[in-house]
């Protein structure tokens, strides 16, 4: 077996795939390519899928760290370009099979949930400033849809009539191509009375992310949240409001944690809705902070005299 120049075996994978995937999908993979083509400049090496050894894969951590990449971009590279080397063995190009002992783990992330009174808070919400308050409004319910369905943006803002089925809300999903049957919450429900059965929709995710944090600006959700992250390969803590850190995909992480929370679904009926494959990946998904974790085991037996 021969080895191959890996970025053009991934070029090769990233053209056979990205027709089918998302450009979030195609986007990532760019980026790859980037980076170890700078790197194979800079160092004046040519990487072949049989070059990607554990000692590559080393190296290229400290370069994209010298980057100033956060950790779990780092980790999500690294993650990927090992996929890649795996297909490259099956597609019988010759790999050094060292490229599997680099096993980097992702730290938690900034990432918040939205709790039910919250999310109580946030329906009832009158803006009463006329500046833009229908397209507040809009945004506001189409987000509630979400922070009660635990849909991606991609299936909450395509939601039409039919997808409204007595109490059940019934949807395939755009990423994992699944049919999913949500009961309906009692909000969503009145969402879907205001607006005739239209629901909000159409709406440029990047438009909706930046009027959401007016929206909760706006709304008062200014709590402070402090949070660490690795960044450039040096642990960096920065405290922010919560609503810098609320955005559309905010709404799937409350409706997991807030399911998960009721103590009245198990796991497994829950990542039937979120589609998750795994109990790991859905814990790593939801958000509980220590208060959430004391307050849902406050009436166990074992505290109990």
């Amino acid at each position: 077996m021969e080895g191959v120049y890996f970025t053009s075996f991934a070029r090769e994978v990233l053209e056979k795939r990205s027709r089918r995937k998302s450009e979030h999908y195609a986007a990532v993979y760019d980026a790859i390519i980037r980076h170890i083509d700078a790197f194979s400049e800079e160092f004046d090496c040519d990487i072949f899928t049989n070059s990607v050894t554990a000692e590559f894969l080393d190296d290229f951590i400290i370069y994209l760290e010298d980057q100033g990449l956060r950790h779990n971009t780092i980790v999500g590279y690294i993650q990927k370009i090992q996929t890649l080397v795996r297909r490259a063995s099956q597609y019988n190009y010759a790999v050094d099979n060292t490229y599997d002992e680099i096993d980097l783990k992702c730290e938690p992330t900034n990432a918040v949930f939205l709790s039910m009174n919250e999310i109580t808070r946030i329906y009832y919400y009158k803006f009463e400033k006329q500046d833009r308050r229908k397209a507040k409004e809009r945004i506001r319910d189409l987000f509630i849809v979400g922070c009660l369905t635990a849909l991606r943006y991609s299936d909450y803002s395509t939601l039409t009539k039919d997808n409204f089925q007595g109490d059940y809300l019934v949807k395939r999903t755009k990423k994992t191509n699944v049919d999913v049957k949500i009961p309906l919450h009692a909000y969503v429900k009145e969402i879907y009375a205001k607006y005739n059965g239209f629901i909000p929709c159409g709406l440029c995710i990047q438009y909706v992310n930046k009027y959401l944090k007016v929206i909760m600006r706006e709304i008062g959700l200014n709590d402070l949240v402090t949070y660490s992250f690795t960044k450039g390969g040096k642990l960096i803590t920065v405290t922010r409001e919560k609503w810098e850190l609320i955005s559309s995909h905010t709404a799937r992480r409350s409706a997991a944690t807030n399911m998960y929370l009721t103590g009245r679904m198990n796991t497994f009926e829950i990542m039937k809705l979120t589609g998750h494959r795994s109990e790991q990946n859905f814990f790593r998904y939801i958000r509980l902070t220590s208060d959430d974790t004391a307050r849902s085991i406050l009436g166990d037996i074992f505290f109990r005299k």
